[in-house]
């Protein structure tokens, strides 16, 4: 069991929130910098469409869908479609009455050009855009499941996992909401705080376990930084009132 920090000890805490507060800057230059190249690379009808597209990749989506769900006009869908097909990007193919498109997954700059659009305008832009308020209580927030791993259809959750400190499951629900209306899914967050997941990982819960074996999407931090909290260094306050 971690022992309560000593009085000696007790700056470990402050040093948390302090890096809490320099973490939150930071994940707030990184989306203005990822805004900035969306808006530098992509026009406006061509980061709705992309963001459709390449959002949910396994649908496939008729011409007067596409209009419906991006709100583009009719010439602008289909000349924006046509160069993407043209270039490779997208694939279609006639099904009964209609051509439904996807994006071409044997395209060879496919895993470029879907990571570009998760992390500035698509399901990364999206849900970075929301937890972007929540940043200084935020640890770690990534996607795992079926859409980490390819394999979500129209009816799939967005499976979220996030450690955090002080923050509130109702308050979490309720900033999810904006992000369920653009990406037209039920998001399904799972929050933990910092010592509750520790506590789990450390009796090895299966549930989560299997969550971390799992491809994740990270959203805020990284790979490195969740290796960090698996693994604290000895002397890095924990949460809970406890050092390690």
């Amino acid at each position: 069991m971690a022992a309560l920090a000593p009085a000696g000890r007790r700056p470990c805490c402050k040093r948390a929130r302090g890096h809490s507060g320099k973490h939150a800057k930071i994940e707030f230059a990184c989306a203005k910098i990822w805004h900035m190249i969306a808006e530098a690379l992509f026009t406006p009808a061509q980061q709705k469409l992309l963001a459709l597209l390449f959002v949910r990749v396994n649908e496939g989506f008729h011409l007067n869908e596409i209009m419906r769900l991006t709100g583009l006009g009719s010439a602008s869908a289909q000349r924006e479609l046509r160069r993407l097909h043209n270039a490779g990007l997208i694939t279609s193919e006639r099904i009964g009455n209609v051509r439904r498109f996807w994006p071409n997954k044997e395209s060879l700059v496919y895993p470029e050009l879907s990571g570009l659009v998760q992390k500035t305008f698509g399901l990364v832009g999206v849900l970075h855009s929301t937890l972007a308020p929540l940043a200084k209580q935020l640890h770690v927030a990534f996607v795992y499941g079926a859409t980490a791993k390819g394999q979500d259809t129209a009816l799939s959750n967005i499976d979220l996992l996030l450690i955090a400190d002080d923050l509130n499951y109702g308050e979490l629900l309720s900033s999810m909401t904006p992000a369920e209306r653009l990406l037209r899914r039920k998001i399904n967050p799972n929050l933990y705080s910092l010592a509750d997941f520790q506590r789990r990982l450390r009796e090895e819960q299966p549930f989560l376990m299997d969550v971390l074996r799992q491809p994740k999407i990270f959203v805020m931090g990284d790979e490195l930084a969740l290796r960090r909290i698996e693994n604290p260094p000895p002397g890095v306050y924990t949460g809970g009132g406890g050092i390690i």
